[in-house]
């Protein structure tokens, strides 16, 4: 049922269209608490990462995974609105090695689509540096930072990308995949985008205790976000808890992997954090996750009646 379920997944494109749904418009000033997260600008294209470290950068594979051999034609641009505004060249490029491309595997999704970015030299003490969380996400609440274009859960989206427009929103982890190669942490993070009644909602049953954040609150992915970060407040603390890979749909029809009852998901960070930390240099310090496992059971989807189930291919 699983692989029938995901059959046709329509991942986040690598080609610049839209962004976040939902949500509101970050200030993209050096005082707010994401100036940290910046535009990845790919050959002309949009999308989204987040600092991590003075001089690396974190985003999605499938983003910059083509330019490896050729960084110097993505750059991070911080805080474009700000007077304090930069555009940094990449210097390198360094791609999580079991990352193998955006076709999806046996549970429907692609796994390990993390990359970091070394600049060509270091933002300023000023900007903010996020660490990275290393807790459960099943059932969180997180925060969605990344750029593009805006629109809405009723008509998808309606402006388009841009590396001067950074947005803000929320959603809840509804379920969580495991390790596609065995090991016994979860690798990958889903929520679905809740409208003003059950019929959009895609996970649990039909009740209000299901409907998440509800219609006014929560946003969705779309391009331009990929390789954006997803937040969770730690005790008071942001911190890096994913990053976003993909988007999807029920009923396959066009634009409706961002309007209610779609789906979204990405990477989450902690099974990665030796990997993180040993290609920084100097070497991030951070502990390591304990180990966890959690497998997602699709039977329990709630995904009775959908004909359809869109859902990976790059965010578009």
């Amino acid at each position: 049922m699983r692989n029938s379920l995901f059959a046709n997944l329509i991942l986040f494109f690598t080609l610049p269209v839209h962004a976040l749904v939902g949500g509101a418009v970050d200030p993209n000033t050096s005082g707010s608490p994401w100036a940290g997260v910046g535009a990845v600008n790919v050959n002309g294209g949009t999308f989204s990462g987040a600092l991590i470290d003075r001089q690396y950068v974190l985003t999605a594979a499938h983003v910059v995974g083509g330019h490896v051999s050729a960084p110097g034609n993505v750059s991070f641009t911080l805080n474009a609105d700000d007077a304090a505004s930069r555009v940094i060249t990449a210097e390198s490029i360094v791609v999580f090695p079991g990352f193998t491309g955006t076709t999806p595997g046996s549970d429907g999704v692609w796994h390990d689509d993390l990359a970091l970015i070394k600049l060509a030299a270091p933002v300023d003490s000023s900007v903010p540096v996020y660490g990275l969380y290393n807790g459960a996400l099943d059932g969180k609440t997180v925060t969605l930072v990344g750029y593009g274009g805006s629109g809405s859960g009723v008509n998808g989206t309606t402006r388009p990308a841009s590396a001067n427009v950074k947005r803000v929103g929320q959603n809840r982890v509804d379920k969580i995949l495991a390790d596609d190669d065995g090991g016994d942490q979860a690798e990958i993070f889903l929520f679905d985008f809740d409208g003003p009644d059950a019929s959009s909602n895609v996970f649990g049953l039909p009740r209000r205790a299901n409907f998440t954040l509800g219609a006014t609150v929560e946003a969705q992915f779309a391009s331009g976000d990929s390789g954006s970060p997803v937040f969770v407040n730690d005790d008071g603390v942001w911190k890096i808890a994913g990053i976003a890979a993909f988007n999807g749909s029920v009923t396959g029809l066009p634009g409706s992997n961002v309007r209610f009852g779609s789906l979204g998901g990405g990477t989450i960070v902690a099974p990665y954090l030796p990997w993180i930390t040993s290609t920084l240099v100097p070497p991030l310090v951070t502990p390591v996750p304990e180990p966890h496992a959690w497998l997602l059971l699709l039977v329990g989807m709630g995904l009775v009646g959908a004909t359809k189930l869109s859902f990976p291919a790059p965010i578009k």
